[in-house]
Formats: C-alpha cells, sequence, structure tokens
C-alpha cells in the first residue's frame, strides 16, 4: 500500500506546514469534508513535524501525540510515518492512561471520591422511596450499597492501579469509562498536570475530533493555555460527519487559533458529489469540489427511488437492485459481493433492521431493550464486553478443524484464561491438557447444538474450565460470590446479561459477519470513513423507529413537532441537523454509483417533497411503476 505521505500537497496542507514551522506554536481545527482525505493531511503533519522539528524533540526527549478513534486505525498511522519513535499514536482511552499512569496518588485520591459520590447517591435515592417502591428494588439498593462499602475499605489496600475493559476497583482495575471521566477531571484541576503534559507532548493532533468526548476537548483546550506558544493542539474532523451523540461536535477555535478548511472529494464521482452538496448546502456552507484531476474525474450515476412503506419492504428493496443491474451503467448491484467492489453496499438507519434480516434478532434485543445506553453503544460498534469471550476463544475454538487443531492451542495460550497456567509447580502438565481437551470438546457440542439459553451455557463453560479470562463483571454476574463479589452491576447490566445468556449461540456468527463489515448490509453509524463503489441508502422512519432521525421531516414529507421548532429557534441540536449529519455521511460512501432508496406512508407526496427538496440532482426520482417497467 502506498504511503500517505506520498500524496501531493494541497492547499490546506500547505497552510498547515506553514502554521506547524512558525516561530512560535499554534493551534489549529482542519475540517476536512469526507472523501478530502483528512487522515492524509494527519500524516503528512505527522510526517512534517518529525523531520522538520525531529532533532529538537530527540533532544527534549519529546514525542509527538496522536490520537485516533480505533486500535486498527492507530497502528495504519504509525506504519504510514515508517513507525517513528517520535511519533506516539493510540486511542484515546490509551493515551490519557499514560498521561496519568504515574500519578498513582491522585488516581487513589480520585477512585476514593468516585465511590464515595456513588454511596451519597444510592443513600439519597434510599431517602426518597415511597410506599410505592418495588421490593426488590430496596432489596437491591441495600446489597449494592453494602458491596460499595466493602470497595471503599479495599481500596485502601490498593498498592498501584492498572487500566483494562471493566474496573473492579478493589482490585486496583479502572475500566474504559473511568479513563475518560477521570483523566480530564484530574488535567482540569491541576496546572502542574497540564504543563508535564504540554512538555512530554508539545504537539498533540487529534483525529475524527468530532466525536472526541466534549470533556477531552476541555482537557486539552486547557493544557493548550497553560502552555502559552510551547504547544500545538490540532483538531482533524468534520462536524458534518459526527454520528454519535457523545461527540464534541464542532470544535470551537481559541483565540490565535487558525481554521482549516479542506474541501476537495477525491473519492466520489461528480454526480454523486453533487447530492453530497446537496445534503451539505443547508448546514455549513462548505462546497466540495473534485479533488482528481479533471482527466481522471468520472460522471458516475445517482438515482433515487420512493416507494410504499409496508410489509413488502424486502422485495421491493430487491427489485431496486435488479432494475439497477439492468438500467444502470455500473454492472451488478447484487447484495453478495459488495465488498468486492462488484455488489452494492446497503445502509440502514439501525441495526435492528439488519438483525432482523441477517438472524440476529434475539442478540439484538438482549442489548438494545434490556441493556443501558453505553451497551446499546458498545453492541453496534463492535465491542460490548459480553461478547469478547466468543469473539477471542469460544468461536475461534469452534471454527478449528478439530479438537486436537493448533490453532486451538494457540488461542488458548494466547488468551491465557487460566487453563493452561502450568507455572504453579502442583499443576500437572498432562492432566491439565486432558482436562482442556475435554473441556473444548464440551464446548464445541454445546456451540454446534444450540439452542435458547445456549450462549449461557457456553460461557459458563468456558469461564468455570479456564478457557476464557472473562471481564471482571462477567465473573461476579456468574459467580456472584466469587472472587469479584464486590462489584457493583447496575439493574440494566443484570438485565441485559439475564437477555444475552438466554439467547442462541447461533445467532453470534451472524452478528460478527455483520459487524465485520463481511455482510452486504451495515448501518448509516457504522460505515463512517469506508467507501464502496456502489452504495444503496435506505431511508425508512417507520421501520427504523429511531426518533433522533426523521428523513421524512428532513426532506419535507412530515412536518415538524413543536419541540422540533423549538430546537431550531434556540439553536440547539435538531433532528434535522442530526438526520442531515447521518444522510451526509451514508452518501458520501459511495464512490461511483449511488442508489437512495425512501420507503414513505404516501409515496406520492414524498416524491414530489424530494423533487422540491433538489436533493435528487441530476436524477429522476422513480417510483414503483418505473420498477415494473424493467
Amino acid at each position: 500500500m502506498k504511503s500517505r505521505i506520498s500524496a501531493p500537497d494541497t492547499p490546506a496542507d500547505v497552510r498547515l506546514h506553514g502554521i506547524l514551522d512558525g516561530k512560535q506554536l499554534r493551534s489549529f481545527v482542519m475540517v476536512a469534508g469526507a472523501g478530502s482525505g483528512k487522515t492524509t493531511s494527519l500524516v503528512k503533519a505527522l510526517d512534517h513535524v518529525t523531520r522538520m522539528h525531529g532533532d529538537r524533540l530527540r533532544a527534549r526527549t519529546q514525542q509527538v501525540a496522536c490520537i485516533t478513534y480505533t486500535e486498527v486505525a492507530a497502528k495504519e498511522i504509525h506504519a504510514d510515518v515508517g513507525n517513528s519513535s517520535l511519533v506516539s499514536v493510540s486511542t484515546i482511552h490509551s493515551f490519557l492512561w499514560t498521561l496519568i499512569k504515574p500519578f498513582q496518588t491522585d488516581i487513589a485520591k480520585w477512585v476514593d471520591g468516585h465511590v464515595k459520590a456513588a454511596i451519597q447517591e444510592l443513600k439519597e435515592k434510599q431517602g426518597n422511596y415511597t410506599s410505592r417502591t418495588r421490593p426488590p428494588t430496596i432489596a437491591k439498593d441495600a446489597s449494592d450499597l453494602e458491596k460499595l462499602g466493602v470497595q471503599l475499605k479495599l481500596i485502601k489496600e490498593v498498592e498501584r492501579y492498572s487500566y483494562s475493559v471493566g474496573s473492579d476497583y478493589a482490585k486496583g482495575i479502572l475500566g474504559h469509562e473511568d479513563i475518560v471521566t477521570m483523566v480530564p477531571d484530574l488535567i482540569l484541576g491541576s496546572k502542574l498536570l497540564g504543563r508535564i503534559v504540554a512538555s512530554k507532548y508539545p504537539y498533540i493532533f487529534v483525529d475524527e475530533s468530532q466525536d472526541t468526548f466534549p470533556n477531552v476537548v476541555e482537557a486539552l483546550k486547557y493544557v493548550d493555555a497553560q502552555a502559552q506558544g510551547s504547544f500545538c493542539l490540532g483538531f482533524f474532523g468534520d462536524p458534518m460527519q459526527q454520528i454519535f451523540q457523545r461527540g464534541a461536535g464542532s470544535i470551537s477555535e481559541e483565540t490565535e487559533w487558525e481554521r482549516i478548511e479542506k474541501p476537495e472529494n477525491f473519492r466520489s464521482s461528480t454526480r454523486v458529489l453533487g447530492v453530497i452538496n446537496q445534503v451539505r448546502s443547508e448546514a455549513d456552507g462548505m462546497v466540495q469540489v473534485p479533488g482528481r484531476p479533471p482527466e481522471k474525474q468520472i460522471v458516475g450515476e445517482s438515482f433515487f427511488f420512493v416507494l410504499p412503506a409496508d410489509d413488502q419492504r424486502g422485495e421491493r428493496l430487491e427489485r431496486v437492485r435488479v432494475w439497477l443491474g439492468k438500467n444502470s451503467a455500473a454492472g451488478s448491484w447484487a447484495a453478495d459481493s459488495a465488498d468486492d467492489g462488484q455488489g452494492a453496499k446497503i445502509l440502514v438507519i439501525v441495526h435492528r433492521m439488519v438483525a432482523k434480516r441477517m438472524g440476529f434478532a434475539q442478540l439484538y434485543a438482549a442489548f438494545h431493550d434490556s441493556g443501558s445506553k453505553g451497551f446499546k453503544e458498545a453492541f453496534d460498534e463492535g465491542d460490548a464486553w459480553p461478547l469478547k469471550p466468543f469473539e477471542d476463544v469460544i468461536l475461534p475454538i469452534c471454527a478449528a478443524d478439530g479438537v486436537d487443531s493448533p490453532s486451538v492451542i494457540a488461542v488458548l495460550r494466547d488468551q491465557n484464561g487460566g487453563v493452561f497456567d502450568v507455572d504453579a509447580s502442583d499443576r500437572d502438565v498432562k492432566k491439565t491438557l486432558t482436562l482442556a481437551r475435554g473441556a473444548v470438546t464440551d464446548l464445541r457440542k454445546i456451540m454446534k447444538e444450540g439452542g435458547s439459553g445456549s450462549v449461557g451455557k457456553a460461557l459458563r463453560l468456558a469461564v468455570s474450565a479456564g478457557l476464557v479470562a472473562p471481564d471482571p463483571r462477567l465473573s461476579v454476574y456468574l459467580e456472584p460470590e466469587g472472587k469479584h463479589s464486590e462489584i457493583v452491576l447496575t439493574s440494566e447490566t443484570k438485565e441485559a446479561l439475564d437477555a444475552f445468556t438466554a439467547c442462541d449461540v447461533s445467532e453470534l456468527a451472524a452478528y460478527f459477519q455483520y459487524i465485520r463489515q463481511e455482510s452486504p448490509y451495515s448501518t448509516q453509524h457504522g460505515t463512517k470513513g469506508a467507501e464502496f463503489s456502489k452504495v444503496i441508502v435506505v431511508l425508512d422512519d417507520e421501520e427504523g423507529k429511531y426518533s433522533l432521525y426523521s428523513y421524512e421531516k428532513l426532506l419535507g414529507i412530515k412536518e415538524l413537532s413543536e419541540t422540533d421548532k423549538k430546537n431550531l429557534a434556540a439553536g440547539k441540536d435538531s433532528v434535522l441537523e442530526r438526520t442531515r449529519r447521518l444522510l451526509y455521511v451514508s452518501v458520501s460512501r459511495a464512490v461511483d454509483s449511488l442508489a437512495v432508496v425512501v420507503f414513505a406512508g404516501d409515496a406520492a407526496e414524498a416524491k414530489l417533497a424530494i423533487e422540491k427538496s433538489k436533493i435528487a440532482t441530476g436524477g429522476l426520482v422513480l417510483t414503483e411503476a418505473d420498477l415494473a417497467l424493467q
């Protein structure tokens, strides 16, 4: 793969390099539209700093920090800069932990205050009990308060804290949520810590800034304010691609900061780019322009369909694909080869729509209908901790050719669930291997037979046999009186785990196939950063049942509610802006050809509204009657 560093400089890159070479360091915000090569500009900025200022950084034992969204992205970026030792690339959680890890006393104080605050909150809840408070709630709160009291005593004995996925304060373990809450709190409360951060990392670049947590943005801005010209904080992102509600969205520039816009689009055909610009036209005013030289630009295609919203959606969507295969210039739009560039990627608004079609509806419901908001988001993003034992151990074991396959041994050794902990002098290695083989045999049998509750059966066997090292929260759920007994599980978490363990293991393979982008389907949230030759975007408010978004309101098919109008008047994030951003992300995934399919209660009225909105630039709005003419 060709390194991004070798890509030609755009005007935005030239301007940024000038900022990085100034006598005094200045911070900046780069707004880069979809397909503009935002990550390329980030990589080129990292390379520029190391080439032009590397000697100074080495002399002061300093580094350039780059914060990105995923571990995969971090590895790609670091490889692009030649794995330079001057560049530290990590996820936000890892970066924050690196900053705070040496300050164990501060961590201990924060944990102590955090537990005390939870105790106080629970006592206040108990003080507000009424005659209608249910006995199970009273009993659970009393149990949780007792556990928190035990935690408060045990944390006094913790000598050193470490960081993992889930937290167990009594064992000195902090989780993901702790890190993104604690570290910004500690930075904002300490001028010294802010100066230490700036001294270690005089350049901090943040990728996907629109989806960075607001408190993290605030803490980094605080570091910048304390450094006074000896620090460069750079945000690379696009407010129009903010699709997670927890994200900061638009990053406001502070005094003396620079704002750089990168409007080029190197991805999409001119016809698709016309749709992209029409979607964005009522947002921030940025008009994207073709990034390719004229001789390499392609016209491409865009199609709009308006179809009845009834129980024949699946059949109608299939007819759209058949029609496109016959009438577009792009060839097959089949659903079984989207990722090899031959078929079409189908984008829907929520995972529930995909779960129903692909066969993991019960699994989806377990996390979405029972769990907390954090659980739902983690499931949608593919990193919910209850699923990790299956992803990392159980499914790979069961995919192996046989019980004695070397891949089985490799998985068990790599994941270190305890079954191969043969260092202890009292362990019989031969006996251990025999027990492990028996456990794997039983596990493969459970996974093959499936059935209701087989998820719980597989988990309990894998944990008890030492095949997996479970998250502490999963441990206390499976064994309430075990070694993690002082951990408090919220009622939402327990309810979600009850529903999850009641699921059929047969749904897991379909879920992971989908979440790894190995199916023709994806959600409009899940494809940010991806691109496909042909894209079908499905707009369906009724089936989506997602009140945060409404395509019918955005396209003028449905009237705004009074709440919508109040939010717009007050300048608050509204259903229109949320939906516009999601539609922008969706249509901008297409490289060559784009088809937008709108399912509406009144198809004729919807067709008129879409034509009036001018979103179907350069193309007709087709109906069911047009499909019949194929």
